[in-house]
């Protein structure tokens, strides 16, 4: 996808997903009249008002369907999954997993459709576009041109033909910082637009929809935004909010409205685009981290911050340098000024907290509170220790009773990490400089006590977990440490626990976290991912 640039050449400022490529230009407002100037004003603010409302409530949605977007991708992993187990493995089928992995894996996309340069045509030329395609949008833009060489590209024909290299340079002259090869990519771009302008003024069969498109193009390059936009809403009439394509429509169609000048219908646009894109279980996401950008732009940095986290966890499962190098600066300056907003939050509180306790009386409280919390904890000592010595019991009975392991871990585990958080409350009360330290200690000896039991009783768990993945994959535990958090989770899940939102709680991890742990090893699994969990449960204990 073409990035967004200021170039005041004839080619001007390119932004695209693989279908959209406009030409930018900034045209100067023309001087209204002060007679108008008051009811324009009035009714400019009743549309913003209206449009805002309609915003608010895109992101409304926008921010439900990403809490739900790990079923959405799971979904389309699924579906994918399908495709790959349908036998007999044609050319046509292994087109069709090469699409459908092309917005969700980049890697994975790039193999299937290498896998068929050897296919008879018409498939061979439509997988060598799309490697083109997915290497110059991947930022791999010499390699995309030396395939193009190395095959002749003026024998690439046809509108997608000349319109996917059209684009492979119209990104590479953008991003060179050498003159020379910059003058020659754009002479290659101006070439491959005309071709692709020309095949479709020439189509013999030449439909609306090819009809919407010379002329979006034609317009653009005109910078006629308006005229453009008309023809960008007739292509997004042809489509459905469930399709894809739809998704790249409306970003095309959001920077249509940049170019006009209309940032709310822009920022609108984009969030269709991205809700669009979770629904479909995209990870190649070109709105989101706009969105998110925009977020911040509007000083919500909560929900900017989640939105770029969202972005940065499908950009690093999609895999293109491109779509990093698009996110880490707007993401790194999401993420501090969200940290900033942390910390002046707190230093507020501080202030509020010091001023309090200026006044005598109020000093008075605070220190006879702290030496009861004191007391607290003193007989919160007394029952640490007696829960110590109940879950060494249970250790024990652990080890004499076999039938009823599964039970005392469990039990172990609730009381343990019970203790933990009223102990991490009780010091925050007491008014421990950093209770999180605190917790993350004791968290420390929770897990190397947990190792310890565990492992007295499934004494080869390490060795046969490892066993179940793929060499690559397999896991090795940190100096000092007897088990991975992976081993953890599925050690739980071994024992019978088997909710994440449970396992989460146990371990002191998001439920989020715990979901993504899982799927990564059961993706790395040697056999089938789907039967994975039942291998881990028929492990057996040392008796």
């Amino acid at each position: 996808m073409l990035k967004n640039e200021k170039v005041q050449k004839k080619y001007g400022k390119i932004c695209t997903i693989q279908i959209f490529v406009v030409i930018l230009h900034r045209q100067n407002l023309h001087t209204m009249s002060k007679r108008f100037f008051l009811p324009l004003l009035f009714l400019v603010q009743s549309l913003a008002a209206a449009n805002v409302s309609t915003l608010d409530s895109l992101l409304i949605v926008f921010e439900n369907e990403v809490s739900h977007a790990d079923n959405y991708t799971a979904r389309r992993q699924t579906y994918i999954d399908s495709l790959c187990a349908l036998r007999p493995m044609t050319p046509e089928l292994q087109l069709h997993i090469a699409e459908a992995y092309q917005h969700f894996q980049s890697d994975s996309s790039l193999a299937w459709f290498l896998k068929l340069q050897d296919a008879e045509e018409p498939i061979r030329t439509k997988a060598f576009i799309e490697v083109v395609q997915l290497l110059g949008s991947s930022g791999h833009y010499s390699n995309a041109i030396a395939m193009l060489e190395k095959a002749n590209a003026p024998s690439v024909t046809g509108i997608d033909g000349y319109k996917i290299v059209w684009l492979l340079y119209s990104d590479a002259a953008a991003n060179t910082q050498i003159p020379m090869f910059e003058e020659d990519l754009r002479a290659k771009t101006q070439l491959y637009y005309d071709s692709m302008m020309m095949a479709l003024e020439q189509d013999t069969a030449f439909s609306q929809e090819s009809l919407c498109w010379f002329n979006l193009y034609r317009a653009s390059d005109q910078n006629d935004w308006k005229t453009a936009i008309r023809w960008s809403e007739q292509l997004l009439a042809m489509t459905t909010p469930e399709q894809h394509l739809y998704a790249i429509l409306a970003y095309g169609h959001a920077m249509l409205y940049e170019n006009a000048g209309d940032m709310t219908k822009r920022r609108e646009w984009l969030v269709r685009s991205a809700i669009t894109d979770v629904r479909c279980g995209i990870t190649d996401n070109g709105s989101s981290w706009l969105v998110a950008q925009d977020c911040m732009d509007a000083g919500d940095f909560e929900r900017a911050y989640r939105l770029s986290d969202y972005s940065f966890t499908n950009a690093t499962f999609f895999n293109a340098p491109t779509r990093f190098i698009q996110i880490f600066t707007p993401g790194h300056l999401i993420v501090s000024r969200y940290e900033h907003e942390l910390r002046q939050s707190f230093i507020r509180q501080t202030i509020a907290l010091i001023l309090f306790a200026v006044a005598l009386i109020a000093m008075i409280f605070a220190v006879a509170y702290a030496y009861r919390q004191n007391r607290r904890l003193h007989a919160l000592n007394h029952k640490i220790q007696a829960m110590n010595d109940e879950l060494r019991s249970t250790n024990r009975l652990l080890k004499d009773a076999n039938h009823v392991k599964e039970q005392y871990i469990y039990r172990y585990l609730e009381v343990y990490s019970d203790y933990i958080r009223r102990l991490t409350t009780m010091a925050r009360k007491a008014g421990e400089k950093d209770p999180t330290a605190f917790m993350n200690h004791e968290m420390e000896n929770f897990y190397r006590s947990f190792d310890d039991t565990f492992l007295s009783l499934y004494g080869t768990f390490v060795q046969d977990f490892n066993a179940l993945l793929k060499p690559e994959a397999r896991l090795t535990p940190k100096p000092g440490e007897r088990m991975t958090i992976e081993m953890r989770i599925f050690a739980l899940i071994l024992l019978g626990i088997d909710s994440s939102a449970r396992i989460a709680d146990l371990l002191c991890y998001s439920p989020n976290t715990i979901s993504n742990y899982r799927v990564k090893i059961k993706n790395s699994a040697l056999g089938d991912r789907e039967n994975f969990e039942n291998q881990i449960r028929n492990i057996r204990t040392l008796y």
